[in-house]
């Protein structure tokens, strides 16, 4: 576990009368807290610049559809940075990390190299300069990812106990904002009328606010962990039995041994035979959103919704609800703990699933009815058309089931940040924290990627239905590791 759990003297940003009067929703309005705003602004907005905006731009400047499909590979980055995590975990920046601390130097270094790639990324054109453009997009995902690295490390070293689901979910809000509406609809809307240079330029420079935010906050107290020291004992104690390691490469190379493989083993140590529970429920947790969201977009565009009510509807009053759901996560934390909590988005995230094929079943009815009446009266041709305008003026539908799922997933995607923050060691931070949330990321990539099959051999209907019963085996996992040791190794008796 690696939280600040001493109390702290709370700082608010309006006067502490008017900020308590909100009870628990004070934690929104601390300092510590909202200062993750502009990291979670930080850590989304350069996603969302190399990612599908990047391809809209490289379709703008004449680029074939196979180059575009190709850079969705930039985004492996994110993917693998817990390969290189221990060496920011570790390592030390000489004069950057006297000056600001072991987390703060690697985050002013991380935004200056972002900067340094982003201002040349926005001013090429990648019709002239493609493969520049692209190396360039490849080193801003790498520069991302390292920052990503950092700033997960400290926001769990810095927030307290009290404060870490609220912070969360700022945080993670603040990356929607970055990566989807500033990078996304705002650099396209700009990119329309001011061209894509100065749309990037302008998105880019927004990265200074990040750089500010940290020389305005403080560093975090890295409290000394048994585990770190431990690794380190065993070090020296095999180079004095093994004399002929002597040489400063052999030296050098079992120092390494405890950056690398120090965070893997103490995780085994640590957990034991809980871990393979523990590694199944970090899978599991989200699955049902990402086996159900895989299809989610096709499936309303199947049934008839046209384009710009799924832009609104679907995207638009979707995003608000995760929003809402993140941080209706984070206060029913504080007053229920994470355990309880958790409890509740895993059952909302598998009932709100069931809500698609209830969508399905209103749709066939409607659409059944109506198409039989116009097919008597106006023919085949007019009727199918007819049948898909019909289906779309019911967006009240539409808004309903995608509210309540983004909800579920908002208020599920909060709490499963602070499950995360709750498994590492305050020796490992970084690199415990990033291939944890690597192994969520990959494994419920490759589980989801048969959806469409499943979904063309059993129909839409029981597809959503089968959607929310897989995210059951995760229902039984969290009962597993909230009973006796199990709950213990994970840390999460203080917060049932």
């Amino acid at each position: 576990m690696s939280q600040n759990t001493a109390p702290m003297k709370a700082r608010y940003v309006l006067p502490a009368r008017i900020a308590e009067a909100f009870g628990a929703g004070s934690v929104y309005l601390e300092r510590r807290v909202l200062a993750f705003l502009f990291f979670g602004f930080a850590s989304g907005l350069p996603l969302g610049l190399v990612g599908e905006t990047f391809r809209i731009r490289l379709t703008d400047a004449g680029v074939d559809f196979g180059t575009i499909g190709l850079t969705s590979l930039i985004g492996t980055a994110y993917a693998i940075k817990f390969l290189w995590a221990p060496f920011v975990d570790q390592i030390p920046l000489g004069p950057l990390t006297r000056r600001l601390g072991q987390r703060r130097g690697w985050m002013a270094a991380s935004l200056v190299v972002l900067l340094a790639l982003m201002v040349p990324l926005s001013l090429v054109d990648p019709g002239d300069a493609l493969m520049v453009s692209i190396l360039l997009a490849v080193g801003v995902a790498f520069a991302s990812a390292n920052f990503d690295i950092v700033v997960d490390a400290y926001r769990i070293e810095y927030l307290s106990d009290r404060q870490l689901a609220g912070g969360s979910a700022v945080h993670a809000t603040a990356w929607y904002l970055g990566a989807r509406l500033a990078a996304g609809v705002l650099v396209l809307w700009m990119a329309d009328w001011a061209g894509w240079e100065t749309a990037y330029l302008v998105a880019s420079l927004t990265l200074f606010l990040g750089l500010l935010a940290v020389l305005m906050n403080g560093e975090p107290e890295r409290k000394a962990d048994e585990a770190l020291a431990e690794r380190q004992a065993e070090i020296d104690r095999f180079l004095e039995k093994k004399a002929h390691l002597s040489g400063p490469l052999e030296q050098a190379l079992a120092r390494l041994y405890v950056l690398v493989a120090g965070p893997f083993i103490d995780l085994v140590r640590r957990y034991s035979w809980t871990l393979l529970p523990v590694l199944a429920f970090v899978v599991l947790f989200k699955f049902q959103d990402a086996f159900a969201g895989a299809l989610s977009g096709p499936f309303v565009r199947d049934l008839g919704y046209e384009k710009t009510t799924i832009a609104f509807v679907y995207k638009g009053f979707g995003l608000g609800a995760v929003f809402i759901g993140m941080f209706v996560g984070g206060l029913m934390m504080s007053g229920l703990g994470l355990v309880r909590a958790l409890w509740i988005a895993a059952a909302l995230q598998i009932v709100s699933n069931f809500g698609f094929s209830w969508l399905y079943w209103m749709s066939e009815l409607l659409s059944t009815g109506q198409h039989w009446v116009m097919m008597k009266t106006v023919g085949p041709a007019l009727a199918a058309e007819s049948s898909a305008r019909i289906i779309d003026a019911q967006w009240g539908w539409l808004a309903l089931v995608i509210g309540f799922e983004n909800f579920a997933s908002g208020m599920g995607n909060a709490l499963f940040i602070v499950f995360l923050s709750r498994l590492v060691s305050d020796a490992y931070t970084a690199t415990q924290y990033a291939l944890l949330s690597a192994v969520a990321l990959v494994a419920r990539t490759f589980l989801a990627a048969p959806a469409g099959f499943v979904a063309d051999g059993i129909g839409w209907f029981y597809f959503f239905i089968l959607s929310g019963i897989v995210g059951v085996p995760g229902l039984l996992l969290l009962w597993i590791l909230s009973r006796g040791s199990s709950l213990k190794r994970t840390n999460l008796r203080g917060a049932t």
